[in-house]
């Protein structure tokens, strides 16, 4: 009777049992780990494995340094029961947010709007190898893996420059235009009250350095 009974509980244990659940990964070396080693570390909620006790001091002293864009990138607005999927792997999709099971990589949200990202390779025990494709580590031999990274928008001193002069021009070039146009109005108004020499004058020092200033990038 004890014998059927722990048989029946091994079966109800085995029908917990995932097998297609990806295994975990050190989030410093790269390596698939026991999902029960001794060697984790909690950081935000959530449980991370190691090889061993050296991988698990080099995350637990600078954990953003080995998270990547999961630590470092802005929150974004994810509507509740968004889709997420693998950048590397499209057809890898699930609700809510994970890893993915082909490469360990963090899911992404699908239809929300994304940070601008480039992707990266870097080597999982040299972080200060990084190069524009994947490869290997010339250090360790080890493959590169990809990272996404966040690209700031760079400040364009030419826009910058552009913009200035725009918004100089259009605060001369509007008393301008009214003033040559306002003679349309019957009875002339402005040529009666402003002598002809007067306002080619005017017109002149209106007009003058919305030509010279404003436009001189356009003759150089």
């Amino acid at each position: 009777m004890t014998h059927d009974h722990q048989d029946h509980a091994h079966a109800h244990a085995c029908c917990h049992v995932h097998p297609d659940a990806a295994p975990p990964r050190d989030p410093v070396c790269g390596m698939t780990v026991a999902a029960d080693g001794p060697h984790h570390y909690e950081h935000e909620g959530r449980t991370y494995r190691f090889c061993c006790a050296r991988c698990r001091e080099k995350f637990a002293a600078e954990p953003s340094r080995y998270l990547g864009e999961a630590a470092s990138a802005p929150a974004r607005a994810v509507p509740p029961g968004a889709v997420f999927t693998c950048p590397m792997h499209p057809e890898v999709e699930q609700r809510g947010p994970g890893d993915c099971p082909k490469c360990g990589m963090a899911l992404e949200a699908k239809g929300v709007p994304a940070l601008a990202t480039r992707t990266e390779w870097t080597c999982p025990m040299h972080p200060e190898v990084v190069q524009d494709g994947p490869g290997d580590c010339p250090k360790c031999g080890m493959a590169l893996e990809p990272r996404a990274v966040t690209v700031e928008e760079e400040d364009n001193p030419e826009l910058r420059d552009m913009t200035r002069r725009l918004w100089f021009s259009a605060a001369l070039s509007l008393p301008l235009v009214a003033l040559v146009m306002i003679d349309m109005v019957p009875g002339a108004p402005i040529s009666s009250a402003l002598p002809g020499r007067a306002r080619v004058f005017i017109e002149l020092a209106l007009a003058t350095p919305v030509c010279l200033w404003s436009a001189w990038p356009f003759y150089v």
